[in-house]
């Protein structure tokens, strides 16, 4: 919503300031934001692996971000707790991993100071880039998915879906040659 609703369509004609339904999506996204952290921080503490650039920068930030659980969280709240550059955890759920956003390594953001990333751009080489083990295993998954419709395509598409499975099999490689774990950190 945010990445949509960031438009000279929803800030131009009528609009007066950030306030209505970003108001409601600043809150929002921080509560999910808040919620991935929190995720990553029980995956890890219970054996989960990360990779990634932003991998050891991504705990820290999870160990400190708070909770809103049965918490009132208000719109100027929401805004600053956003505002925090390389300290929000975003969750990419199309890109198959989580985005530690930091302007200043930001391939999405291509030059343009933004608070937040485009999620819909996401880069393969970002260095916000975190992935958990889940991720390996959905990039995997989807892999597969690709395989087999390349196996009932004409030969073209085939090849580039075949190529764009061989991509994700290799992130998910890199994931397991690369991930850290509790065991490695406390060691």
């Amino acid at each position: 919503m945010r990445t949509a609703l960031a438009t000279e369509v929803s800030e131009g004609y009528a609009s007066r300031s950030r306030g209505g339904i970003h108001r409601i999506i600043d809150i929002e996204t921080a509560l999910a934001v808040a919620e991935t952290a929190a995720d990553l921080r029980e995956h890890f503490e219970a054996g989960g692996g990360l990779s990634g650039p932003a991998a050891r920068r991504a705990l820290t930030q999870a160990a400190s971000t708070p909770r809103f659980e049965g918490r009132e969280v208000k719109a100027d709240f929401a805004r600053k707790f956003l505002a925090r550059d390389g300290a929000v955890l975003y969750d990419n759920p199309h890109a198959l991993l989580l985005c530690l956003y930091k302007r200043d390594r930001a391939l999405c953001a291509k030059g343009e100071a933004r608070e937040a990333p485009t999620l819909d751009q996401c880069v393969a080489g970002c260095g916000n880039i975190v992935r958990t083990d889940h991720h390996a295993a959905q990039l995997r998954e989807h892999a597969d998915i690709l395989d087999k419709k390349a196996a009932h395509t004409p030969q073209p598409v085939g090849d580039r879906l075949r190529a764009n499975a061989t991509r994700l099999r290799s992130y998910a490689d890199n994931h397991d040659r690369t991930r850290i774990t509790r065991q490695e950190t406390s060691a």
